[in-house]
């Protein structure tokens, strides 16, 4: 198959893992369904005490060890969306915009209706310079932020739509 009609296809649910799609290779269907984390005997609840690890490690400023900690946790099991989220926002923290909008992609393919996922997609087009999709992204964060009573997204989301704004003048 070729990368224009793996692209087009509509991908095939696998019977054990309904949520990985059959199109993958046996290495991408391996990761996605969470093989490195069976693999070191690992269940969700370890990593999401691997999660807490990488939260401190970036408040105390230890964010190249955050990152590497985001990272594996990522590795472990990419269907995480709270793992993303950690990824997305500490790329953010040193500067790898173009890790945090892939992560923050899967946020937004795993958690539909998480506004995190927008406004960290829209943080990192941003600091692509990507500033009609940042709008975009912002919007949806307000939107949904809005939806879900978050008003902590409400309100960062709203403050980088109004300096974007201020951009386009």
């Amino acid at each position: 198959m070729t990368v224009a009609q793996e692209a087009t296809a509509e991908p095939i649910r696998t019977a054990d893992r309904p949520e990985v799609p059959a199109n993958l290779s046996e290495a991408e269907r391996l990761l996605v369904g969470g093989a490195i984390r069976k693999k070191l005997g690992l269940e969700s609840m370890d990593l999401h005490l691997g999660l807490d690890l990488a939260r401190n490690q970036l408040q105390r400023g230890a964010t190249t060890e955050a990152f590497r900690t985001y990272v594996a946790l990522v590795l472990c099991d990419p269907s995480d969306p709270e793992l993303q989220i950690g990824l997305a926002n500490c790329a953010l923290q040193v500067g790898e915009e173009e890790l945090a909008l892939q992560a923050a992609s899967a946020v937004v393919a795993l958690a539909p209706s998480d506004p995190r996922g927008y406004y960290l997609s829209g943080r990192a087009c941003l600091g692509l310079g990507h500033y009609a999709e940042a709008k975009e992204d912002l919007t949806d964060a307000i939107t949904f932020a809005k939806a879900s009573k978050n008003s902590v997204i409400f309100a960062e989301a709203d403050k980088l739509l109004h300096k974007l704004a201020a951009l386009s003048s």
